[in-house]
């Protein structure tokens, strides 16, 4: 939607491109001398989320980790401040769609991604997830990160082909003292680990998780464990059931099933290792001139499906929060499932509680 052009700060924004539980997002631009003018995407973030103080902090502290992020495949967070009181983060602009929207379209077409595709995007994902599992600078230290919330609605596609990873929202460390809360459940339960509806520590390897998932979900045009209800979707998430890919996807390589199963190991030791790792699987399943033609493809899918990329997550509201990176654990949980149950309703009970409290629900 365009707006007439509006002095915000040092920005002008020009057109509205979504809006959501944390915020409305702009098109906009910082201008300069000589004519100079970039554009990128402002977040005009709700007074409810910077009225406490705490909240406050811990927005500030995220936005400084955000903004130490620069890899390719990796939405640019450039500014996070204020503006007459009203908190703002401002992003890189992405001009294409997200995978959500892009899977919606082929949906609505009777269509579905190939799975070329499906690889090609995968592996763009897990460059930028290992990027942040190997550890990024903060604050002087090193600290691996893990996403916590890798679903269609993050992922971008642009109309140039570039894949990128974002949540539309700010960085959490959760080493920060005093910053957050340990055993919060985040995400998407449809895309979570079972180690995260656990509420367990958690490492790459639950975003290995969740992005075996996405690829699924490429492949096969639905998503793998999403239920009618929340207590049904993470039913579907433990018992961890992949159906054969020959069903949605005949002309799939039969070791894509391996390494989707293999992605999607409930038990996380049982998973690709690393984000790497992943990749290297999914590499070896196509040529040069596949890979080329397969981002062409995509490019012109995020071309043709027309939202804006930068808009707001295109999942529901009342499954996400405004986290994106945790910092992962110095030790490794073991691997108890006697308190499964009790663990996963916990969680989901103190998440809801505290979206509700934030007004995303």
């Amino acid at each position: 939607m365009t707006v007439t052009a509006l002095r915000f700060g040092k920005y002008a924004l020009t057109e509205r491109l979504g809006e959501g539980g944390m915020g409305t997002l702009y098109l906009g631009t910082i201008e300069g001398p000589n004519g100079f003018s970039k554009p990128c995407a402002v977040k005009r973030i709700r007074p409810a989320f910077v009225s406490e103080p705490a909240y406050r902090e811990m927005l500030a502290h995220e936005a400084r980790v955000a903004a130490q992020l620069s890899h390719p495949n990796i939405v640019q967070v450039f500014d996070f401040g204020e503006v007459d009181g009203e908190a703002y983060l401002t992003m890189e602009y992405v001009d294409g769609a997200s995978l959500a929207r892009v899977l919606r379209q082929a949906r609505d077409r009777g269509d579905h991604l190939g799975w070329t595709e499906a690889a090609v995007l995968g592996m763009a994902l897990c460059d930028a997830l290992d990027y942040i599992h190997s550890g990024v600078v903060i604050d002087g230290a090193r600290t691996p990160l893990v996403h916590r919330d890798v679903s269609p609605g993050n992922v971008l596609v642009s109309t140039h082909g570039a894949i990128k990873l974002t949540d539309f929202g700010i960085v959490k460390v959760t080493r920060a003292p005093g910053l957050t809360e340990s055993g919060v459940v985040k995400g998407k339960y449809g895309y979570m680990s079972p180690e995260q509806l656990k509420g367990q520590p958690l490492d790459g390897r639950s975003d290995v998780f969740a992005l075996g998932a996405v690829l699924w979900e490429v492949l096969a045009g639905r998503p793998l464990f999403q239920r009618p209800d929340v207590a049904a979707t993470i039913a579907a998430v433990i018992a961890g059931r992949v159906p054969r890919l020959t069903d949605f996807a005949p002309d799939a390589p039969a070791e894509l099933q391996g390494v989707l199963e293999h992605a999607l190991a409930p038990d996380r030791r049982q998973r690709f290792s690393t984000a790497r790792a992943l990749h290297d699987a999914l590499a070896t399943l196509m040529s040069t001139d596949e890979i080329a033609e397969a981002q062409r493809r995509l490019a012109r899918r995020a071309a043709s499906a027309g939202d804006p990329a930068a808009a707001l997550s295109s999942g529901p509201a009342a499954a996400t929060d405004p986290s994106l990176f945790a910092a992962m654990p110095e030790e490794e949980a073991p691997e108890d499932n006697a308190f499964v149950w009790a663990a996963v309703i916990s969680a989901v009970v103190v998440a809801g509680g505290l979206l509700w409290l934030m007004g995303v629900v």
